[in-house]
């Protein structure tokens, strides 16, 4: 028990960096599953330490996938918070009452008017939960499928390179789903799982624990994501 404590405690000391990675790597997929739009601020802390870490360990793959999450998180904070198109035409249309009316009681109505058309644009600026659209889904597949052949291709010329077609299908395939996540399309988390089971068996392989640990939390949010989302889809 005493060695295995002490195998514990070197080890956490020696990997105080990839801790902190998953850490904040949790708290981004806990609020993504809550639809809320600070997991990816919690994304990008995650993901620029992995950068590292993955290239510590062979994995180029994941370590280019790190890179490419950090400029996409960016991208899908902003296009979560306003990339909703407005769909309510402003009206100017008064009542047929406000016509018989002094003009401080018109113009009181059309202010009045004007706010709440306003605010209702304001509120549809946010992007809304929807269903991938079908032929997504087949470019999804192509694409994914072609990633991983092109990468694992590439990354078995690479020094070091360790499970490179593995690391290949989960760095494309990953590419694939945080295109849907930033998208706010509910089968982003279908494949995260698929994607997340993948990486539980790499990386422990690569005895990179802690982050074997995450995915295998990951694997049980992504569950929770899809079942939250669909129940926001409802309302």
């Amino acid at each position: 028990m005493e060695q295995l404590l002490e195998s514990f405690l070197t080890y956490f000391f020696s990997h105080k960096l990839e801790l902190f990675a998953s850490l904040t790597g949790l708290v981004c997929v806990w609020l993504n599953t809550r639809n809320n739009h600070w997991g990816w601020f919690f994304g990008i802390l995650s993901v620029v330490p992995y950068i590292y870490i993955f290239l510590e360990a062979g994995l180029y793959g994941d370590s280019i996938l790190s890179a490419f999450y950090f400029v996409v998180s960016i991208w899908g904070w902003y296009h979560w918070l306003f990339g909703g198109k407005g769909k309510v035409k402003k009206s100017t249309n008064l009542s047929s009452e406000s016509s018989i009316l002094d003009k401080d009681v018109v113009t009181e109505e059309l202010n009045a008017k004007n706010f709440y058309d306003t605010q209702r644009k304001e509120e549809s600026r946010e992007l809304p939960i929807t269903y991938m659209p079908i032929k997504f889904w087949i470019i999804s597949m192509i694409v994914g499928i072609a990633g991983v052949f092109g990468f694992g291709a590439w990354f078995s010329t690479l020094p070091n390179a360790s499970v490179p077609y593995l690391d290949a299908f989960t760095t494309s395939f990953s590419v694939v789903a945080q295109f849907h996540l930033a998208k706010r399309w509910i089968e982003n988390w279908i494949f995260w799982f698929v994607i997340d089971a993948f990486c539980v068996g790499i990386y422990y392989y690569k005895g990179l624990y802690f982050t074997t640990g995450l995915y295998a939390v990951f694997l049980i949010l992504a569950t929770l994501g899809y079942f939250e989302w669909k129940k926001q889809m409802t309302k």
